[in-house]
C-alpha cells in the first residue's frame, strides 16, 4: 500500500471514548513530532534493563522481564494520548491495562501506574526519541546487505 494511502487512513482515525470509558487518542496527533525521529522500543528496554533496580517503581523481588509488558503499555499509552493530561487519563488507563495486558503479566496497579508515569516522563523529556538514521540502515547499507545475499 502506498504511503499516501496509509497516511490518508491514519487521518481518518478519530479520537473517541470507547463504550467502557477508555479514551483512545488520535493516531495522527503524533505526526506533530519531528519526522526524523522514532521511538526505538528495543533501546528503551535496554535502558530500563540497566537501571530498573534504581527506578522509583522497582519493587523487590520483581525482575526486569516482569516489567516489560507494563513498560510497553506505558509507551503505547503515550503514543496514543500524548496530547492529553496523564493525571486525567489514569483511571481510564488502569481499566485499559486490566483489559489488554494478560492478567498473569499485570503488576499491581500502584506499580503499573508508576511505570507508566516514568515512561511518559522519558517521552516528554525527549529521552526516548532516536534519530531515524541511527536506527534504520541507510539505503547504501541495505543495498550492500541485498548484494551479499
Amino acid at each position: 500500500m502506498p504511503l499516501t494511502e496509509v497516511l490518508r487512513d491514519i487521518e481518518k482515525i478519530e479520537s473517541h471514548e470507547t463504550p467502557n470509558g477508555d479514551v483512545m487518542g488520535k493516531v495522527n496527533d503524533i505526526r506533530g513530532t519531528r519526522q526524523d525521529v522514532i521511538l526505538d522500543i528495543d533501546a528503551e528496554l535496554r535502558y530500563w534493563r540497566g537501571c530498573y533496580r534504581e527506578s522509583a517503581f522497582h519493587r523487590t523481588p520483581v525482575e526486569f522481564d516482569d516489567y516489560i509488558p507494563t513498560l510497553k503499555f506505558g509507551y503505547d499509552s503515550y503514543l496514543l494520548n500524548h496530547h492529553r493530561n496523564l493525571d486525567e487519563l489514569m483511571a481510564s488507563l488502569e481499566r485499559r491495562y486490566q483489559r489488554v495486558v494478560p492478567q498473569w503479566q499485570q503488576l499491581d496497579w500502584s506499580v503499573g501506574e508508576a511505570v507508566v508515569r516514568e515512561t511518559w516522563k522519558r517521552m516528554r523529556q525527549g529521552q526516548s526519541w532516536r534519530p531515524m538514521q541511527a536506527v534504520m540502515p541507510s539505503v547504501r547499507t541495505r543495498e550492500r546487505l541485498h548484494a551479499a545475499m
